[in-house]
């Protein structure tokens, strides 16, 4: 009588090892530093923290920074609010913005029995239903408001941000000026 033969050792192919060698290679290079950024990529968090922003709003916004209060005012008009915090001059601009979107509207609805759970010697049966609802979508529009807000010292604005929702006829008023202003940056007089 024979006794069992263990099963043969299975071999992974030898391209799926030189994967996970090159793989932990090429993030070998991006290991966590004590500072908080990595050896060849710089943090995100720090990337973010700086101002940067996926919303290109955002960033239209920030580069009022270091502007005087005549170039925001030239660029959105007259503020719709001003206020003193401590030696800062915060400056709001703010506006309604309506958006489109369709919501189901449910007009009726129905139920009726479409089975049994069977019964048994604790439970007694039970049915099943099943409800159907009948309506049609609806075009709607939501009512939002929107602000840009700046800090103001000494008349340079110190910071910005948009607040909530984007200002579509803000943030085309920043690029408009932002455009103008380059244009006449480049005007040889």
């Amino acid at each position: 009588m024979k006794s069992p033969q263990p099963s043969p050792i299975r071999r992974k192919p030898l391209w799926q090892a030189a994967s996970l060698i090159a793989a932990a290679a090429s993030l070998a290079g991006c290991a966590p530093m004590p500072t908080g950024g990595s050896s060849a990529l710089p943090s995100l968090g720090n990337v973010f923290k700086s101002g940067l922003s996926f919303s290109p709003s955002v960033n239209v916004a920030k580069n009022m920074e270091g502007r005087s209060i005549n170039d925001a005012i030239a660029a959105l008009g007259e503020p719709s609010r001003t206020r003193t915090v401590g030696n800062t001059v915060e400056l709001e601009w703010s506006d309604y913005q309506t958006a489109p979107y369709t919501e189901w509207v449910t007009t009726g609805s129905s139920q009726q029995v479409v089975g049994m759970i069977p019964a048994t010697n604790t439970t007694a049966a039970t049915p099943v239903f099943q409800t159907n609802t009948t309506g049609h979508y609806q075009n709607r529009s939501r009512v939002y408001e929107c602000k840009v807000l700046m800090q103001m010292q000494n008349s340079v604005i110190v910071s910005s941000s948009v607040d909530g929702n984007v200002c579509p006829e803000f943030i085309a008023a920043l690029r408009k000026w932002a455009g103008e202003n380059e244009a006449n940056n480049y005007v040889v007089k």
